[in-house]
């Protein structure tokens, strides 16, 4: 009996020392999918697996992604927990719910600053506010 309860208690020790450790995912490299932005409402975020997306190459520090709408591209300047993006451009369809993408890009525009916690990565505004939520977006199904 004192076997099992040394076993029990060992497991219960190792599990809660690392068991709940989440490595956080890199800005660059990774695909970002929206999901969360007081503007656009979650029906809009959800409607398409490849809108309102942002991908980070660090070779060129280009971002690219995808509005509701249109594609965007563009250079960004990483600088510890600070992020700007810069000289954004991206194609003009027009399309309808065209202010979703204006939303998003005010925000993309408004962006200072971001955070990653696990799979989550949250874009911030100058006074260090959650203006936009992202979580990591599922590879594309062939």
């Amino acid at each position: 009996m004192k076997k099992i309860l040394a076993a029990a208690t060992l497991l219960l020790a190792m599990t809660a020392c690392g068991g709940s450790r989440t490595k956080n995912l890199p800005l660059e490299g990774t695909s970002w999918k929206l999901s969360r932005m007081e503007t656009i409402p979650a029906s809009a975020i959800e409607a398409e697996a490849d809108a309102f997306t942002l991908e980070f190459n660090a070779a060129d520090t280009m971002v690219a992604g995808r509005t509701n709408c249109n594609r965007f591209f563009g250079k960004y300047a990483l600088s510890g927990q600070s992020l700007k993006f810069e000289n954004l451009g991206m194609t003009r369809m027009a399309c309808p719910d065209m202010e979703y993408e204006n939303a998003f890009v005010q925000m993309l525009n408004g962006v200072d600053g971001y955070e990653i916690k696990g799979s989550e990565l949250k874009l911030l505004d100058g006074q260090k506010r959650v203006v936009a939520e992202f979580r990591v977006a599922e590879p594309a199904s062939k």
